[in-house]
């Protein structure tokens, strides 16, 4: 049997541009909002976060760092303390300093899912600006739970890659300029949303021990590629439909991430090569000169020769690191 569900849960992800972007939503809020907003932003480890400050500026919603453990309350927004993934269980709120997800901590992914898990049809999910497609696998779980998701128009973001992702892969039920991203939110908090789902417990990849992860085995199959965190295998893993990839320690990627950050390593690899190549490169024009000074004929063409080939292959690898750096946009199917 359906039931009426209230929308009382709204999370937002958004990445390179975030900032102004969800103090635009932010701003748009009341102060008598029924719902509890949390927000992740990417940002580095070890920075101090000035977002929940930012946020108390700019809106009418107090805007905090929650604690672990802490219940949620409706009219407050939390955000992501950096360093840490922020998980949402029923009514609570878990911050776990587990492995990195798409590169990031906190990342957008467990926000999502584990909100869409725990409160199905009450979340709306909201994407907003960012590279690559961290959240698109959230967005879909949210779409996936009952829940209502979001994405920012991709012509009005800075960095159009995060919400034109997610709406490539059919995870969002609307497309906003963002501008009209608060307006909608607030209509969809008075309106109930009819649903038949129940609310159920799990344990989430990010809370998960190494030995909690060892069954990867048994839920995907193992592949050709290795962990750019730690080297270790990556399984090919689905959820909700979508495609991604977990190490055994619990590093997890999705195809676009996991491209990035293979070019990442590809990139670094060709600047060792050519580090090497060059070294190589002195050390037979040193060996030249000195056989050269020595008049050992024989020697001096060897040497030549050695060299020639090396310039050829110095000249190659800078050809393909020039050719690596030229801009291009990654689209996922």
């Amino acid at each position: 049997t359906c039931r009426l569900a209230r929308i009382d849960t709204i999370v937002i992800g958004a990445s390179a541009g975030g900032v102004e972007a969800i103090s635009t939503v932010i701003a748009g809020l009341p102060s008598d909002l029924p719902a509890a907003v949390f927000v992740v932003l990417h940002v580095p480890e070890g920075s101090p976060s000035m977002m929940p400050a930012i946020l108390n500026r700019q809106g009418a919603l107090a805007a905090s760092h929650p604690h672990d453990q802490e219940p949620m309350e409706m009219g407050r927004i939390y955000v992501a303390r950096p360093g840490y993934h922020m998980l949402l269980k029923r009514d609570t709120i878990r911050l776990v300093a587990g492995p990195k997800e798409n590169g990031n901590r906190p990342a957008i992914d467990p926000l999502f899912r584990t909100a869409a898990r725990s409160r199905g049809p009450s979340v709306v999910g909201v994407l907003l600006t960012g590279m690559l497609d961290d959240g698109t696998l959230g967005m879909n779980s949210v779409r996936q739970h009952g829940g209502i998701t979001i994405a920012q128009d991709p012509e009005t973001a800075y960095f159009g890659d995060m919400p034109r992702n997610a709406i490539r892969a059919g995870a969002a039920h609307h497309v906003l300029p963002l501008e009209e991203i608060a307006s909608r939110l607030v209509q969809l908090v008075t309106q109930p949303n009819e649903t038949d789902w129940e609310a159920y417990d799990y344990l989430d990849a990010t809370e998960m021990t190494l030995d909690q992860l060892r069954n990867l085995e048994t839920q995907g199959r193992p592949s050709p590629f290795v962990c750019p965190e730690c080297s270790g295998t990556l399984f090919e893993l689905q959820e909700d439909g979508y495609t991604y990839y977990r190490c055994h320690v619990g590093h997890a990627y999705s195809v676009e991430t996991l491209d990035a950050k293979q070019e990442e390593g590809l990139e670094a690899a060709m600047w060792t090569a050519l580090r090497a190549i060059e070294e190589h490169n002195m050390l037979l024009h040193r060996l030249l000169e000195r056989s050269e000074g020595r008049g050992m004929a024989i020697s001096v063409a060897n040497y030549r020769s050695r060299l020639a080939e090396g310039a050829q292959k110095a000249a190659i690898i800078r050809n393909a690191l020039e050719t690596q750096q030229e801009p291009h946009e990654r689209i996922a199917d």
